[in-house]
């Protein structure tokens, strides 16, 4: 490796640590001030302390909306992997008449800004004269989610072998049997990592649900956002450790679940041979 090509490295390496300390900054400050013992945000912190955990866990608002949260990030992934696959199935197996402009309008939520989204959905809503029914925050949460799903399982039918569809089919296998048996075990990954993302791009919506919430409906970032309106004390960034906490149980999950998937398959081709 000549001197030019050692020097190359060594700067790629140097920007990966900065790029890299950029990001986990914010996440580090957030978990060193939820340990604050004063009651306003000052990093470094003044001194040590638990306080702020304890006074987590006596707002019981945050449980509720927590639960909330979780229930309506789970139906919106479950609307958007099935309609989302769908979608995907139809861009990825055919080709049609205005493909690309339903394709693109699948893709609008990604390009519009979440807020505008948010005051559309509501004068839509107040014209048609439905405000405050659930299944507005359902139907907006899987109008953001859904581009995140059709992209992930649309690359999964791109490397799908179509002639083992056709040969289910000429053996007799209908319509939902030739997907559940054939193309399902197929993209099994692309639906997990999607569902995944559907479900965190839910979890995490303020803009859009700030329109359409009712105050006994507050999800758990609109409570969060309230909390902060009355309080700026480091309870918010207590709640933000348990939430990254959350969702690294999650990754891990996720990961050990395509890790198993990968495992089997390895076995069934080693049968085979």
């Amino acid at each position: 490796m000549t001197e030019k090509h050692a020097f190359r490295h060594i700067l790629l390496a140097v920007y990966g640590v900065l790029a890299c300390a950029f990001i986990l900054a914010p996440l580090l400050i957030t978990v060193v001030n939820s340990f604050s013992s004063v009651a306003y945000n000052v990093f470094p912190p003044e001194g040590l302390s638990f306080r702020w955990y304890v006074n987590l866990a006596a707002q019981s608002e945050f449980y509720v909306a927590g639960l909330r949260s979780i229930i309506l990030a789970l139906s919106t992934m479950a609307v958007t992997l099935t309609i989302g696959t769908m979608a995907a199935y139809a861009l990825v197996r055919f080709r049609f008449i205005g493909r690309g402009a339903v394709n693109g309008l699948l893709m609008a939520p990604v390009v519009i800004p979440n807020i505008a989204i948010g005051v559309a959905m509501f004068m839509f809503i107040v014209r048609l004269g439905i405000v405050g029914h659930y299944s507005n925050l359902l139907v907006t949460h899987a109008l953001v989610s859904l581009p995140f799903v059709v992209v992930i399982v649309s690359v999964g039918f791109t490397n799908f072998d179509w002639s083992l569809e056709e040969a289910a089919r000429d053996l007799g296998a209908g319509p939902f049997a030739t997907f559940f048996r054939v193309l399902m075990p197929q993209i099994r990954t692309n639906l997990i990592i999607g569902g995944a993302f559907a479900f965190i791009t839910s979890f995490d919506q303020v803009e859009t649900t700030l329109f359409l919430v009712r105050p006994d409906q507050n999800t758990l970032p609109v409570e969060m956002f309230l909390y902060l309106q009355k309080w700026q004390d480091p309870t918010i960034s207590a709640l933000a450790v348990v939430l990254i906490v959350f969702a690294a149980f999650l990754l891990v999950l996720l990961s050990l679940a395509l890790r198993g998937r990968q495992q089997i398959a390895s076995v069934l081709r080693a049968e085979r041979h």
